[in-house]
C-alpha cells in the first residue's frame, strides 16, 4: 500500500512536471496536435479535464479591431474557456468591442471578419498575448490588427506544375436511382510535398464527345472510395461529379486540406480533368469534418483567376461553431466513435488556442457564404442539429439564401443503399432539386 501510494504520488510528479514544459512553450510556437493531445492526457490522468465552472463573479474585455490602418466595424472578438465555450462581441462603427460575462482566468483573445484573417493579438517576439480576466474588472487588449484574407497564387501552369496524372478508369453502378452508373476516372497530384490520390471524376456513361456537364464539387470527410454510391448516384443525374477526401499527411490542417481542394477545382476547370466539364461554375457539397474543408475553400476561390465560382453549397451533418461544439463534448452531451477521439483534444485549450478553433467556425463569418443548403438529423450524436440550427441563423442574419433540411433519423451521413431510409431517399431529391435551381 505504501509503495503504491509512493508510486502513484512519483507519477502525478512526473506528469505535472510534463504539463510545466508544455506550458513554458505555448505562447513561443503554434500548437501540434500530439502535444495538445499528451497534454489532454496528462489533465485526465490529473483529473483536471473537466474542472467545475467558477463560482467568483465575471469579468469583461474591451479593446479596439482595426484592419488597414483604420477602425474596423463588423469584426467578431471571441475568447473562449478552456473547454471551449465562447464569449464574443462584434466591432461597432469605431472599431470598439466589448464582452461581458467572462469567467475569471486567462484568455488569448481572437479576431474574425468576412474578408479577413483570424488574427490574435501579439507581443513581443511575435507571441500571442495573454489576457488576465478579473472579477468585476474591465480588461483592456492590445490592438488587435485584421489583415485582409489572400489567397494563395496556384503554380501555373497548373497540371504540370503538380504532375497530374490518371491512377485508374473503372465503371460504378448504384441501386439508387435505379439503374445509376458512371465511368470514373481516379487521378493523383503533388502539391506542397504531399502526393494526393483522391481525386476522382464521376462522368454518366456513353456521352457524346461534344457533351458538356455542369459540376459538382463533393469534398467528402473520409475516403472518397468510401462514397462511391452517392458519387454514381448524382453523376448519373446528368452531372460532372469531381470529388475529393482528406489526406492524412494533413492531420488536423483544415487550410492544407482546403488547398488541395482547391487545386482540384482548378484543374477541373481548367479542363485538365475532362473537356465535359462545363467550367466557370460549380454547385459544391461536403459533409461532418469536410464541410470546414469547403468554408476555408470558399474563401479562396476567385473566378478571375480561373479558378471557377462555388454559386452555391450544401452542408450535410457539417460543423458550424467550433467552440460550442468543443464544450458540447467536454460536457459529455455528444458522442464521438472511438476512433476519434481525440479530435477535439487535438486542437488544445480553447483559452491558449482560439484560432484553431475559429477556423472551424464559420458561423462567425457567415456573409460570406453564398446560397446555401443545411441538411442535419436531430439524432445525430456526433455534430448536433443545434450547429446547424446556430449556422442557419447567422446566414439569415446575413441575408444569405438558405434552405434548411431537418429530419429524424439515424443518420449522421448521406447513405444509399440497402439500408437507405425514407428520410435519406427525401435528402437526395431535396440536393438534387436545390443542385438545378442554382445551376440553371
Amino acid at each position: 500500500m505504501i509503495y503504491s501510494r509512493i508510486y502513484k504520488r512519483f507519477t502525478l510528479l512526473i506528469l505535472v512536471f510534463l504539463l510545466a514544459l508544455l506550458s513554458l512553450s505555448i505562447g513561443g510556437c503554434a500548437p501540434s496536435a500530439r502535444r495538445n493531445v499528451i497534454a489532454y492526457w496528462i489533465s485526465e490522468q490529473l483529473g483536471t479535464t473537466n474542472l467545475p465552472p467558477s463560482n467568483s463573479p465575471s469579468g469583461s474585455l474591451t479593446g479596439l479591431v482595426e484592419a488597414e490602418g483604420k477602425p474596423l466595424a463588423g469584426a467578431t472578438v471571441i475568447v473562449g474557456e478552456r473547454n471551449g465555450t465562447p464569449y464574443h462581441a462584434v466591432s461597432d462603427q469605431q472599431g470598439r468591442y466589448r464582452i461581458d460575462g467572462i469567467p475569471p482566468g486567462q484568455y488569448v483573445p481572437a479576431a474574425v471578419a468576412p474578408g479577413h484573417e483570424e488574427t490574435v493579438p501579439l507581443g513581443s517576439l511575435g507571441i500571442p498575448w495573454l489576457m488576465t480576466i478579473r472579477s468585476n474588472e474591465v480588461a483592456e487588449s492590445p490592438l488587435i490588427r485584421l489583415p485582409l484574407h489572400v489567397a494563395q497564387p496556384l503554380p501555373q501552369p497548373l497540371a504540370s506544375s503538380v504532375q497530374l496524372s490518371v491512377t485508374a478508369h473503372f465503371t460504378s453502378a448504384t441501386n439508387f436511382p435505379p439503374n445509376s452508373q458512371a465511368d470514373v476516372t481516379a487521378y493523383q497530384f503533388v502539391f506542397q510535398g504531399t502526393v494526393v490520390d483522391t481525386l476522382r471524376l464521376y462522368l454518366p456513361r456513353q456521352l457524346e464527345p461534344t457533351t458538356q456537364l455542369p459540376m459538382l464539387f463533393m469534398v467528402y470527410p473520409s475516403p472518397v472510395d468510401l462514397w462511391v454510391d452517392i458519387s454514381t448516384a448524382y453523376a448519373a443525374q446528368g452531372y460532372a461529379l469531381v470529388a475529393i477526401s482528406p489526406m492524412a499527411a494533413h492531420e488536423l490542417d483544415v487550410d492544407a486540406h482546403a488547398q488541395d481542394a482547391r487545386v482540384a477545382l482548378a484543374l477541373a476547370n481548367s479542363g485538365a480533368l475532362s473537356p465535359h466539364i462545363k467550367a466557370g461554375k460549380a454547385v459544391a457539397l461536403g459533409g461532418s469534418f469536410s464541410s470546414a474543408i469547403l468554408i476555408r475553400l470558399l474563401r479562396d476561390v476567385d473566378s478571375d483567376k480561373g479558378e471557377g465560382e462555388i454559386v452555391a453549397w450544401v452542408s450535410v451533418g457539417g460543423i458550424a461553431n467550433a467552440f460550442t461544439g468543443t464544450a458540447d463534448f467536454y460536457a459529455g452531451r455528444i458522442e464521438m466513435p472511438p476512433q476519434y477521439r481525440l479530435l477535439i483534444p487535438a486542437l488544445g485549450p480553447a483559452n491558449l488556442y482560439p484560432l484553431a478553433f475559429l477556423r472551424y467556425s464559420p458561423v462567425y463569418v457567415a456573409s460570406e457564404f453564398p446560397p446555401t443548403m443545411i441538411v442535419h438529423t436531430a439524432a445525430d450524436r456526433i455534430i448536433p442539429i443545434s450547429q446547424a440550427e446556430e449556422l442557419e441563423a447567422q446566414l439569415r442574419r446575413a441575408n444569405i439564401p438558405v434552405e434548411p433540411f431537418y429530419y429524424d433519423d439515424v443518420s449522421h451521413y448521406l447513405q444509399i443503399g440497402d439500408d437507405m431510409t425514407a428520410a435519406g431517399t427525401e435528402m437526395f431529391w431535396r440536393i438534387l432539386k436545390f443542385i438545378e435551381q442554382w445551376h440553371n
